[in-house]
């Protein structure tokens, strides 16, 4: 596993949605601010959208705007995307 550190901005919470007349259950999703620097020294800071497991989510509720650390896995093709674990 991988770990992401960043500062949590929001919180999304679960939803439900209709598709095709079936309600589908959404994932929460933390939303973090991560700083990182390029070889030249530039900082750069990224938002990154990741979803988590459902148990998870009491453990950020009073973190909105601390830095945090998120256990990570990868999905990617062409662009990484992260997901909670």
């Amino acid at each position: 596993m991988l770990e992401l550190k960043g500062t949590l901005l929001n919180i999304i919470e679960k939803s439900k949605y209709k598709k095709d007349n079936i309600e589908v259950d959404t994932k929460a999703k933390l939303q973090i601010l991560v700083e990182t620097s390029r070889a030249n020294g530039a900082k750069v800071k990224e938002l990154h959208t990741i979803s988590i497991p459902d148990l998870k989510v009491i453990n950020y509720k009073d973190k909105l705007g601390k830095e945090v650390s998120i256990e990570v896995g990868i999905l990617s093709k062409e662009k990484v995307n992260f997901y909670g674990v």
